[in-house]
């Protein structure tokens, strides 16, 4: 996809620092750019921490039909962001699964082009190069909670090699094990018709069984999840480790924790710490 860049909008950094219940004041810049998406655009905000030293860019994705802002409005992360130099980009996702294709049967479009594809076509190339993010030879790291949490895996295998290392919170990575999904139907069409499909696009279980994985991996996920089995993650961790050994692979369940921001914000610490280990090794 060939892609024009339209001169950004960049606001000043207090009229977007967003209403937080958290007592932490941001030390950064918090800004909002506009990126092409075929005959639309898409916000995306960015968050430069003031250190001299940047240690690492952050792709933090959203979950299903969640604001771009609730990352950073409902926990702490600019405030981890600021302590460990991380630079954190929040795209505007909506109702994206991180598809890489739409097919006929395909009744929920997140825009002309695929979530997925426009990460990897727009997003991506438009911060490389109006802002020096997501360099070669960058620390790059992704995150994110639920459907951002399968996007984490499917964002790091639509892009091989780019991202160094992931964090996955209450995602699902199998689409075999959720027949009756009907967001998967909606988007690849009805599993009994097609099964193979299903197998073969956009499923990181499948891909990971085919020797596709190379990233370093957290996953997270509450034993009280009432949105997104648990099993998704355990078994995703199961295989990782069982066939990648070599790869840094670190599974947490929080047993008492659910699908919220309550839960996600309690993994930020964690998160961070794996990022830095993946750094410091490098």
């Amino acid at each position: 996809m060939k892609t024009v860049l339209p001169e950004f909008l960049l606001l000043p950094a207090l009229l977007l620092m967003p209403e937080s219940s958290h007592a932490y004041k941001p030390t950064g810049v918090l800004s909002t750019v506009k990126v092409p998406a075929s005959s639309s655009e898409i916000l995306v905000d960015i968050y430069i921490p003031s250190a001299k030293k940047i240690n690492g860019d952050i792709l933090v994705l959203p979950g299903w039909k969640f604001s771009r802002t609730r990352w950073h409005k409902e926990t702490e992360l600019l405030s981890f962001a600021d302590k460990y130099a991380y630079r954190c980009i929040f795209p505007e996702m909506n109702t994206s699964c991180y598809e890489s294709v739409y097919f006929p049967e395909t009744r929920l479009k997140w825009s002309p082009i695929p979530g997925g594809a426009w990460v990897r076509d727009a997003l991506i190339p438009y911060m490389r190069k109006n802002h020096g993010i997501f360099a070669d030879n960058g620390l790059n790291c992704v995150m994110g909670l639920s459907t951002g949490g399968r996007g984490v895996a499917l964002v790091s295998l639509q892009n091989p090699g780019l991202f160094k290392a992931g964090a996955a919170l209450s995602g699902d990575f199998n689409q075999l094990a959720m027949p009756n999904d009907n967001l998967m139907a909606a988007l690849y069409g009805n599993f009994s018709a097609f099964r193979e499909r299903r197998r073969s696009t956009d499923t990181p279980f499948e891909s990971a069984k085919e020797g596709k994985w190379s990233m370093p991996l957290y996953i997270g996920h509450g034993g009280k999840d009432h949105v997104v089995p648990f099993s998704q993650s355990l078994d995703f961790y199961k295989l990782l480790s069982e066939k990648y050994p070599d790869i840094k692979i670190v599974f947490h369940q929080a047993s008492t924790q659910g699908h919220d921001f309550a839960y996600w914000g309690s993994e930020l610490q964690a998160v961070f710490d794996f990022f830095e280990s993946i750094r410091k090794a490098n």
